[in-house]
């Protein structure tokens, strides 16, 4: 009984053959898939070459291969196409926009507990012109109206009643728009 031992990868030699048999016409068909991209046309080629070189029985008729050759870099294309369009682009090397963070609802609820604390601390009637003001976004003639008091003190009470909500609210880094 004899044992037959099964080639797994083509000889040296084989290898080279194919390559010098199909190997320009298979890169210049990757070169048109990639178009024109060098770098993933060479890393095509090489993976190609390499299952062809796990595969021994392309030596037998290695004038035949080119087929089988081009069908492997084309899937192996497609395979990079689907793979890229699967992971998130990538940002290169220039630089990112600065876009500002968005807020989370704790943070939102931490300065409206504290914007709260400071109109609590504000007088009766500078607290009801802000609220008029900027609650219920009424002008400083409606607010008069609304209030039964002078245009003019609307404006003062409003202009003192911001000033200390921003010295009473600036360290905890909120911001009231005048």
């Amino acid at each position: 009984m004899t044992t037959e031992t099964l080639e797994t990868t083509l000889d040296d030699g084989a290898l080279a053959d194919l390559y010098n048999r199909h190997g320009r016409a298979v890169h210049m068909y990757v070169r048109t898939l990639t178009i024109g991209d060098a770098l993933l046309a060479e890393d095509i080629l090489q993976e190609t070459f390499l299952r062809a070189w796990r595969t021994p029985r392309l030596a037998v008729r290695p004038e035949a291969a080119r087929a089988w050759l081009v069908t492997v870099a084309r899937n192996l294309f497609i395979d990079r196409v689907r793979l890229r369009n699967r992971r998130p682009q990538e940002a290169g090397d220039t630089a990112l926009p600065n876009i500002p963070a968005q807020r989370c609802e704790i943070s939102r609820v931490v300065d409206s507990v504290m914007l709260a604390d400071a109109l609590a601390k504000l007088r009766l009637g500078q607290r009801d012109v802000v609220v008029q003001t900027y609650l219920y976004g009424r002008t400083a003639d409606e607010v008069s109206t609304e209030l039964g008091i002078p245009v003019g003190t609307v404006k003062s009470r409003l202009h003192s009643a911001l000033r200390l909500l921003r010295s009473d609210l600036e360290s905890a880094d909120l911001c009231l728009a005048a």
